[in-house]
């Protein structure tokens, strides 16, 4: 049975996300770095891990097991050499080449995916594995590297649009998201000139390291402001928006409880080192923000390019509906 409600009941349901979302934007605008750093150490590993418990939850069981496995051998060696990173015995500069080589065998298990897969997500897999042997020839790494991360904070959309196409009642959950990643496209093109500007001389570096060195110009503290937007509204999607649909299609949470109180106790133990040592802390997230980030990759090509997964009317549908 549908419900629906009435103006004046949605208000109340809808009023904390909007001054959320608001203030989020002028925290972009005028304090872009603060609000990186503080989102980065706050919810940069819960992001990970519900991000992870999403990608498990929708798409766990639709391929066979030991494509998985082939997938979570290539991230393990990447978290590997990462954590070698974070404790100073691998260079950073050989991680980075690590990490395209990372994508181009992932790519190539997209291309070797398993029988019944569309040879339209084989094509792409290829085609992601020889962009990165060209990038790797060309020795374009660390620009290819940040422009891979921008790329990453819009995948939400990805995933909501592939949840939309299984399942038409969570078409306004795409388009929600679809018009949330609006502004940072505005601030982008803006010309927006205030809150970076007044804190790019003391601490500049650290947004600066977010977007490849040819963007520069009258743009680029735009740019960083709708970076850190676009970031904050990735851990949102991630972490608020997209697990309340996995919910309504499911009937259940995408993390039990012990494991959400565990992720918990992870998150606040990495905030403390992010408040001890910024540096440290960053390199030891990366082991966890690589896996997940390396891992959507395959799984939107095989979703997204593969055949949609309608739920039968009587079952998930229902409770959208009812929602």
């Amino acid at each position: 049975m549908e419900t629906h409600l009435s103006p004046r009941d949605a208000l109340p349901r809808v009023m904390p996300h909007a001054l959320f979302l608001a203030a989020l934007t002028l925290g972009a605008l005028y304090l872009p770095v603060p609000l990186y750093l503080f989102s980065l150490a706050l919810f940069g590993l819960p992001h990970v891990i519900w991000e992870m418990a999403f990608l498990r939850s929708r798409y766990g069981a639709r391929w066979p097991a030991t494509w998985w496995r082939a997938l979570w051998l290539v991230l393990l060696a990447q978290a590997v050499l990462r954590t070698a990173v974070w404790y100073g015995v691998y260079p950073a500069a050989l991680s980075a080449i690590t990490d395209l080589l990372a994508l181009l065998l992932l790519g190539a298990i997209v291309l070797l995916a398993p029988r019944g897969t569309r040879w339209r997500a084989r094509l792409a897999g290829a085609a992601l594995a020889g962009m990165m042997f060209w990038l790797l020839e060309q020795g374009e790494i660390l620009g290819a590297l940040l422009i891979l991360a921008l790329l990453h904070n819009l995948t939400p959309l990805a995933l909501a649009w592939d949840l939309a196409r299984d399942h038409r009642q969570a078409r306004r959950l795409a388009w929600t998201i679809s018009a949330l990643f609006v502004l940072p496209l505005l601030i982008a093109v803006s010309g927006w000139q205030g809150g970076t500007a007044l804190l790019l001389d003391s601490h500049g570096s650290l947004l600066d390291g977010q977007l490849p060195a040819a963007w520069s110009g009258a743009f680029r503290p735009a740019l960083l402001s709708a970076v850190v937007l676009a970031q904050c509204l990735h851990y949102y999607c991630v972490i608020v928006l997209l697990p309340q649909a996995e919910r309504q299609r499911t009937s259940g949470p995408i993390l039990p409880a012990p494991l959400r109180g565990m992720a918990l106790a992870a998150a606040g133990l990495l905030t403390i080192y992010f408040v001890v040592d910024y540096q440290g802390a960053r390199a030891l997230y990366a082991v966890a923000a690589g896996a997940h980030a390396w891992l959507e990759w395959p799984v939107l090509l095989m979703a997204l390019l593969g055949p949609a997964m309608h739920a039968p009317a009587s079952g998930p549908g229902a409770r959208w509906r009812a929602s």
